[in-house]
């Protein structure tokens, strides 16, 4: 890789762009996750994190092996209860171990990269420059739905720590005596059953693995056994998800379907690349085909010579792994239709398998860099170009989508039944309720946190805020609720002129000071930015009102900073 850029100067210069890319790539994830944060629980965390750690609590101990879907995420449980027992149940330290799992996937492939290159002659420089790549690879935000959702640990893990497995095996192929990495790679393929449901093919592919490289005949008789015990854990009073299709039924009747749900899963980093569109579709699904071959051409080789080969199988079965992920989806998922394999959370896994193959081929990709410089160099940046102009919407703001949660996180502390509000985090259903009242009295997480925490039971006490400077602002709709009739939804605009800023909540009173009702504001309002002032582009807001107001005079009290404005509260109308 030294050769690539002649001159000790042209080197640093071109380390020092290789360390500044792959920063900015993790940098841009970290902010692009931090832009789409909000304590409010989003859809499974209501039942999955917030519920379990109620039961939980509450002495439901079975729970921790219960199913979620066709899975049994015992680990990322253990991180929800940590996250609520140690952290407030703010989602942050959720969001940090996502990021820390992706690292940890980089070093991983960092210590495969190092095994790979150790008999070439410029394995420094090239495991540097590799690395910088793997880093960006590894971090883009076309993963986002798993990154910037605290829910997704278990995207992480369940590809992670099969792979961890299969490393620590080769460890162990490479050293008869190494009993210290057969346990450990018997503990990853343990661990893996509690991530996600694929994380059962670890120990089965581990027992093959050991056949393949003639491990010795206890090692392989202890990974088939772990095998059936697991599997007969695992399956032990399973049900099977009544809205997943049946996996031989699948492919038997829709075999063509499975094929192509499979070529755009593990093509889904190229499908983003190139555009999402049918460019993107053949890309993804001839970049599969590709993965195929590579991953047969070294199975062979690995297969002729295994005991020299541990590395190379060990790689080559984390994507067999990564595709029998793919299988395994496509066969409870394909009936929601093919496109289900480009969802955003499926790149992960994508990711990682893309990772493998690349690792698999960097003694050969050096090969061809120092012998075909230029053509090496092009390529490379035309392939970093096209993850940084992804990556860089990471950076763009997020601020409708908080503020519709942290408005639907209002609406339940309220206990107003705003549905079309609701559903920006989960349906509305009598579970949902149940939780939330559960949550509120004992102030977990966001029920504990400004603006939510005690506002239902200040519903009725008399503020006044004679001294209070005015705000300026607008109520520019009242509309009634379905189902909810008590109470009106209110929108409108706030901005405390003299302080040059937007408070975050305000509580809604009747002309006599009696409290009824609140609201939040940040949503975006660029009419507002033009008209009155750049700081007042997240004055909008939105609330709820006791519903005998309508017609009647409100008084808007605005804190942090405090200000007020008495309006009319306009004639309602129906909400659609």
């Amino acid at each position: 890789m030294i050769e690539l850029l002649p001159g000790q100067g042209r080197t640093r210069l071109a380390a020092a762009l290789a360390a500044l890319l792959a920063t900015a790539f993790v940098a841009l994830a970290i902010t692009g996750t931090a832009r789409m944060y909000t304590p409010v629980p989003f859809w499974d965390m209501w039942g999955a994190t917030l519920g379990f750690y109620i039961a939980i609590t509450d002495g439901a101990s079975w729970l921790w092996w219960a199913q979620h879907n066709e899975h049994r995420i015992v680990l990322s449980r253990l991180l929800f209860w940590l996250d609520y027992e140690f952290f407030g149940g703010l989602h942050v330290f959720l969001l940090v171990m996502n990021h820390v799992f992706v690292a940890l996937a980089v070093l991983l492939f960092w210590r495969m990269s190092h095994a790979r290159l150790r008999d070439t002659k410029t394995e420094r420089a090239t495991l540097y420059f590799f690395t910088c790549f793997l880093i960006a690879w590894l971090y883009q935000w076309m993963q986002h739905e798993n990154l910037a959702w605290a829910f997704q640990s278990q995207f992480f893990l369940a590809q992670l720590l099969p792979l961890c497995a299969f490393y620590w095996l080769h460890k162990s192929a490479s050293h008869e005596r190494a009993h210290t990495a057969f346990a450990v790679a018997c503990l990853f393929g343990v661990a893996s059953a509690g991530t996600m449901a694929n994380g059962i093919l670890a120990l089965p592919l581990m027992a093959l693995y050991a056949l393949i490289t003639r491990m010795q005949i206890w090692r392989l008789l202890i990974l088939c056994g772990l095998g059936v015990i697991t599997l007969g854990l695992y399956f032990n009073n399973y049900a099977s998800p009544p809205h997943h299709g049946s996996t031989i039924d699948t492919l038997l009747q829709q075999p063509l379907q499975v094929v192509q749900f499979v070529l755009l899963y593990l093509g889904t980093p190229f499908f983003n690349l190139f555009g999402r569109g049918t460019t993107g579709s053949v890309i993804a699904m001839a970049s599969t085909v590709a993965m195929a071959a590579i991953a047969i051409t070294f199975l062979y080789r690995g297969i002729k010579t295994p005991k020299h080969n541990t590395l190379t199988l060990a790689l080559v079965f984390g994507v067999v792994y990564l595709a029998g992920t793919a299988l395994g989806t496509a066969t409870g998922r394909v009936t929601f239709g093919v496109l289900q394999a480009i969802s955003y959370r499926y790149t992960t896994p994508a990711l990682m398998a893309w990772a493998c193959v690349l690792v698999l081929l960097l003694p050969w990709l050096c090969r061809q860099a120092q012998q075909f410089p230029r053509p090496a160099i092009a390529t490379l940046l035309a392939v970093l170009a096209l993850m940084l102009t992804l990556q860089w919407q990471a950076a763009t703001p997020q601020h409708q989508l908080v503020f519709d949660r942290q408005v639907a996180g209002l609406a339940l502390t309220l206990g107003v039944e705003d549905e079309t509000q609701i559903q920006h985090v989960f349906e509305l259903t009598p579970g949902l309720l149940r939780t939330v009242e559960v949550a509120e009295a004992r102030q977990l997480g966001m029920f504990a946190l400004h603006p939510w925490r005690d506002l239902r039971d200040t519903l009725g006490e008399i503020i006044t805020g004679d001294a209070l400077p005015l705000c300026r602002g607008h109520i520019d709709l009242a509309t009634t609720l379905v189902p909810d009739q008590a109470h009106l939804a209110i929108q409108g605009w706030l901005y405390n002129a003299h302080q040059q800023q937007v408070p975050a909540l305000i509580t809604i009173t009747d002309a006599a000071g009696i409290v009824s009702g609140f609201a939040l504001t940040g949503q975006p309002r660029p009419d507002v930015a033009d008209a009155v002032d750049d700081n007042a582009y997240l004055s909008g807001f939105r609330g709820y009102v006791s519903r005998e107001l309508a017609g009647g005079t409100v008084v808007l009290i605005a804190d942090s900073p405090a200000c007020k404005l008495a309006f009319e509260l306009p004639t309602h109308r129906q909400n659609p």
